[in-house]
């Protein structure tokens, strides 16, 4: 090599020498060399960069260059370059694909690509493939090279044939590293995998749409949940397959569904009616992100939901009687602080009774006072002056319903018309109050008839029912629950519900599955065997809801468990039989 250098060294300083330029056959006689070897070293030195070359009939002209050599604009460059003659010589190399063969600056200048050596086996590998894909067509290819030392360069090769200034045939080898970007690749594809697999696995419903509400993904859950297959309802709007056109309240499901795909951003929480493919009415909570193309168009609608059917149903019985208890305890309220003796532990006769004896009390100081109180053909006065005129009277009111009067009359006094304006309305609103009374005491009874009817009907249901607070008290516990169990109700209230589970060993598992239920604030179904007292062994399905407040806390957790023993040995049984029965039909002896 330092051959070479010595010899491309003597050509340039005679060229300076020469500005006007040499032939061949003058640069050889001057070097003393010969016409062939002088023109090899004249066209490497030209294809560097390092010479002008102009035609002057058929004979080359040689003369110093004064442009910045090729060799030096690309020997800096990231990506690893190689030019080479038409006999595969190396005429131009960078230091990239230097550094990646093990070599230095000037060791393989001439030396055909072929026979370099180089120490790494891989990069052996590497120019074999090379010399491999040279010829007449440009080759583009992607290699992966394997080095000795365990590193792994991904590089994206483009093979050019041209021709250079003589019209002479070169090769242009260009090697760039995409080995980060094919590792970001490899991540993006597996993160790709990692998606789809939680998708699928997900315990929640994952559905994609497009603008115009038709279904593009379906997950496993929904197919479970929904009872249609993918193949079902991909490429079908949802109205019409899980959601009808309306709830049963009259809401236009249509237009809710158009509004979520358009404008998602308004709808990123929604709760409503779905249907399954057996027609069951089942309730969804959404979770809904709009998807946008480039342009930050709304192209469709990513949708993650979750089943509160027995959610809803409970939240929905709980804020009926929230808001009835709510507006008899205001009523209540408003009468105890009218009378100040009232309370709720005395009947409406005693009530109206005692209403009487204290708006009778509160003006009697003043003059006689009489006050009467009719209701349900019942009469209730206070003791009424012989002669005492009834100068005031109201009818009493229980909601829109007339169901008695209120009378008081004075005697013996004169009052000055704003005071007595004053008692006049405060006389209407003890009527109003005492029809608030009875409206409250009718309303209290109701109740009290359908909250015993509740009680009868959890004493006699078919099923144990527990309800605990989230830390896992028992509340309630009804007659079934005793009855599988063999504990009484006043023996298990306040205490723990995995206590019941310790001689079985199942303590921590029940302790945990509760936790379960608090954290996720989902309802869930399980089947288990239950052991009671009697020592009888049970199956028993166990559908346990998760109650929350308005503020997602939960308050109640509700157990609700079927004694499917019966039901489980009669499909062994089933299958038994129907064993049998195919033995018998294959002609074999049934065992």
């Amino acid at each position: 090599m330092e051959h070479l250098r010595d010899e491309y060294i003597k050509i340039r300083e005679l060229l300076r020498k020469h500005p006007h330029g040499m032939s061949v056959t003058e640069v050889s006689q001057a070097l003393g060399k010969n016409k062939h070897s002088t023109g090899r070293y004249l066209d490497g030195m030209y294809a560097a960069g390092l010479v002008e070359m102009r035609m002057f009939g058929k004979a080359k002209i040689y003369s110093p260059s004064y442009r910045v050599p090729l060799a030096s604009l690309i020997s800096k460059m990231e990506e690893r370059i190689m030019i080479l003659d038409s006999d595969l010589r190396l005429l131009v190399i960078n230091d990239a694909c230097l550094e990646l063969l093990g070599k230095k600056s000037g060791d393989l200048a001439g030396q055909d690509l072929r026979y370099v050596e180089v120490a790494d086996s891989g990069v052996h590998d590497l120019l074999s493939v090379l010399v491999g894909k040279i010829g007449d067509s440009e080759q583009v290819l992607e290699y992966p090279l394997y080095l000795d030392g365990g590193e792994v360069i991904h590089l994206h090769i483009h093979i050019v044939p041209s021709l250079d200034e003589a019209h002479h045939a070169v090769y242009v080898i260009v090697m760039v590293d995409i080995t980060e970007e094919v590792r970001m690749i490899q991540e993006l594809r597996e993160r790709e995998h990692q998606y789809r697999e939680l998708v699928e696995m997900a315990d929640a419903i994952i559905l994609k749409l497009d603008k115009n509400g038709n279904v593009l993904f379906f997950n496993e859950f929904a197919e479970t949940f929904f009872g249609y297959s993918k193949e079902e309802v991909l490429g079908r709007s949802v109205i019409g397959t899980i959601v009808p056109p309306e709830e049963y309240s009259g809401r236009d499901l249509k237009e809710l569904i158009a509004q979520v795909c358009t404008d998602t951003d308004s709808y990123r929480r929604n709760e409503n009616a779905n249907i399954t493919k057996d027609g069951r009415l089942v309730w969804v909570r959404w979770s809904n992100r709009a998807i946008r193309n480039e342009e930050d168009q709304v192209i469709g609608v990513l949708s993650v939901g979750n089943d509160i059917s027995d959610r809803k149903e409970m939240e929905l019985a709980l804020l009926s009687q929230k808001d009835q208890l709510e507006r008899k305890f205001q009523e209540i309220e408003c009468i105890q602080r009218f009378s100040g003796t009232i309370n709720s532990v005395m009947t409406l006769p005693a009530i109206l009774q005692e209403l009487v004896r204290v708006i009778a009390k509160c003006w009697s100081k003043r003059g006689p006072t009489g006050v009467r109180i009719t209701y349900a053909g019942n009469v209730y006065e206070s003791g009424i002056p012989d002669g005492l005129p009834f100068i005031f009277s109201q009818s009493i009111c229980a909601g829109e319903r007339e169901v008695g009067s209120f009378e008081v009359g004075f005697g013996g006094r004169n009052e000055e018309a704003e005071y007595y304006e004053n008692k006049e309305r405060l006389l209407s609103m003890f009527a109003e109050k005492i029809g608030f009374a009875i409206e409250w005491m009718e309303a209290e009874t109701k109740v009290r008839m359908e909250r015993d009817l509740s009680d009868k009907i959890l004493a006699t249901v078919d099923a144990a029912i527990f309800v605990l607070d989230p830390e896992g008290r028992i509340l309630r516990f009804n007659r079934r629950s005793e009855e599988l169990t063999g504990c009484l109700e006043k023996e298990v209230l306040g205490s723990y519900i995995w206590d019941m589970f310790d001689p079985a060993g199942l303590s921590e598992s029940v302790r945990s599955y509760v936790s379960t239920l608090v954290e996720t604030k989902r309802g869930s179904h399980i089947r288990g065997a239950w052991t009671g007292r009697d020592q009888i062994r049970r199956t028993i399905d166990w559908s346990n809801s998760v109650v929350c407040d308005d503020a997602g806390v939960v308050t109640h957790i509700i157990s609700t468990g079927l004694d499917v023993t019966r039901q489980v040995e009669g499909e062994a049984e089933l299958r038994r039989c129907k064993s049998v029965l195919d033995r018998l039909l294959a002609g074999e002896e049934p065992k």
